[in-house]
């Protein structure tokens, strides 16, 4: 494919303007700070893109962050103009976009604190990924942190089979809607007409369930990322898509100059999530880190990689710190029924990707409870550790702070390492509202969002948010101008349209009273919810 080729199918289907929160500064300097890594300040540091599409993971970023710098280079001038407009239009100043190749980059473009690289290295040609690698040593400051996802082997010798087939089933198809159509009605052909009734049943039922699995993930999950199919045109029907094993990444990255420090994902790499057994036989195996890491790979099919690397000559050690006073914790998980603080009993809390946090300890019952609370609010450490011992003694118990400290350091470690919705570490905590007070308002950029037509919007916590009908149209209203009476009003009015839908017991309300006492409660609900979904400030 040549280069005109390439930019083409980019300015015809234009890349999803999505955020990713693994690529946030936030995630980067925790993820050093835990392992003992000097980072650049968040809210004063200079952030890099390569590809960034139509701005919609730097433009959330810089508006959170205004004390910071942000620039983005993409070589599609149809999606730089749409970042610019959403720049202009948000009135942002610590923000620049570039319509430009990363191979025309040299060290005078100047220095960054952090370069995000997410959806590029696998899928351009090889020059440019060795460019990718050579702007993150040359642009990187000396305590930067460079992030460049890619596709990773062995996941993707299954998942590259499936890419071969809709790619010669497509073979004769232009047009990019049709491409994605015929290529998701491949994916169900064979997922309904694959016989088991054969001598290698086995091997078809395995076949089968791959299809499944990832028929599910292209029809279901990806359709509800952004409307159109975007995403499965570019990732895995684009003419370039070169997975690599993960030592083959870190090779590449050492001919550049650079190291391994973790990935995005910590859970992803701790051993610790493998049996006692497996573990030990890992250990066995290997003889460092990257082997490590690469064994743990082959156990898990890996398919999909999020990589920080740094300069390096940094001395770097990879041991977790125990020491979390210089952090904010906050979590999504919740208490499995009623927790008792001082009965010696196991309490669960749960978190929305299953993990679960058990513990039997009162200060670490009492401090989930308290993040559970103010969730998804970020708490200092030692603020923390106060709000819990607060609950459990009836006078303060100075003897046992030591060990409560450890305990629920240990804890809160363990359950990070485990999983990042369990517990969250951060080292600038996302600020946000959880109420919105009498005239609330919302981000800036989740309201542009939604005025423009986004079916997911981005949070101030950098995450993606899915708006029901009534948020939807309460959103953009949210601007710090109207009390709840107007808001109200303006739901009626919306009402009366017929462009929202009041119902009790399954049937229109007409009585124009309950109409209003039913808007209300949806309307105290809607931003009870909008707080806890950090889209208030």
């Amino acid at each position: 494919m040549s280069p005109d080729t390439l930019l083409n199918s980019y300015e015809e289907t234009p890349y999803p303007s999505l955020c990713y929160t693994q690529t946030h500064p936030n995630r980067l300097a925790t993820l050093a700070a835990l392992l003992g890594q000097p980072a650049a300040p968040v809210d004063q540091c200079r952030v890099l893109e390569l590809g960034c599409a139509s701005g919609g993971n730097l433009v959330p970023m810089a508006y959170a962050l205004p004390g910071s710098t942000f620039v983005g280079i993409d070589f599609s001038p149809v999606q730089i103009a749409a970042a610019q407009q959403m720049t202009s239009d948000l009135e942002l100043t610590n923000l620049t976009f570039h319509a430009a190749d990363v191979l025309q980059i040299g060290p005078d473009f100047g220095q960054f604190d952090y370069i995000i690289a997410h959806g590029l290295y696998s899928w351009v040609p090889p020059q440019v990924r060795d460019k990718v690698l050579a702007i993150c040593r040359a642009n990187l400051a000396p305590n930067g942190i460079a992030y460049v996802s890619y596709n990773t082997y062995p996941g993707w010798h299954m998942m590259g089979m499936l890419r071969e087939m809709m790619l010669y089933h497509i073979r004769d198809t232009a047009v990019p809607a049709d491409r994605s159509t015929q290529a998701r009605e491949l994916l169900e052909f064979l997922r309904e007409n694959i016989s088991g009734n054969d001598p290698y049943s086995t091997f078809s039922d395995a076949y089968r369930q791959l299809l499944q699995t990832y028929s599910d993930f292209v029809v279901r999950e990806r359709q509800q990322e952004q409307r159109g199919d975007q995403l499965l045109l570019h990732d895995e029907l684009e003419t370039f898509n070169q997975p690599v094993y993960f030592y083959e990444f870190i090779d590449h990255a050492a001919q550049h100059g650079l190291q391994y420090l973790v990935e995005a994902e910590l859970s992803r790499v701790m051993p610790s999530n493998f049996p006692p057994e497996t573990q030990q036989k890992l250990a066995a195996m290997a003889g460092d880190t990257i082997a490590l890491e690469q064994y743990m790979d082959f156990l898990r099919n890996r398919t999909f990689r999020q990589t920080l690397l740094v300069h390096g000559e940094r001395p770097l050690s990879r041991q977790i710190q125990g020491d979390l006073r210089p952090f904010h914790i906050a979590t999504y998980a919740r208490p499995e029924g009623d927790v008792t603080l001082h009965d010696g009993q196991t309490a669960r809390f749960r978190a929305p990707d299953g993990s679960i946090l058990s513990t039997d300890h009162p200060v670490v019952k009492a401090a989930m409870l308290h993040l559970a609370d103010v969730a998804p609010t970020a708490v200092p450490f030692l603020e923390l550790l106060a709000a819990a011992r607060q609950r459990v003694y009836a006078m303060p118990a100075n003897d046992t702070l030591p060990g409560d400290a450890q305990a629920l350091t240990l804890n809160l470690l363990q359950a990070t390492s485990y999983s990042g919705r369990l517990v969250e570490l951060h080292r600038h905590p996302p600020q946000f509202a959880l109420h919105g007070g009498e005239r609330p308002c919302a981000s800036a950029v989740a309201r542009w969002q939604v005025a423009h037509g986004t079916d997911k919007v981005s949070n101030l916590r950098h995450e993606r948010v899915n708006l029901d009908p009534l948020a939807r149209h309460l959103l953009p209203a949210l601007d710090g101008s109207r009390n709840h009476d107007e808001l109200l009003d303006m739901l009626e009015e919306l009402a009366k349209q017929g462009m929202l839908k009041t119902e009790q017991d399954g049937r229109a309300v007409t009585n124009p009273a309950t109409h209003r006492q039913l808007l209300r409660q949806e309307l105290t609900a809607t931003l009870h919810w909008l707080g806890r979904a950090a889209l208030l400030e």
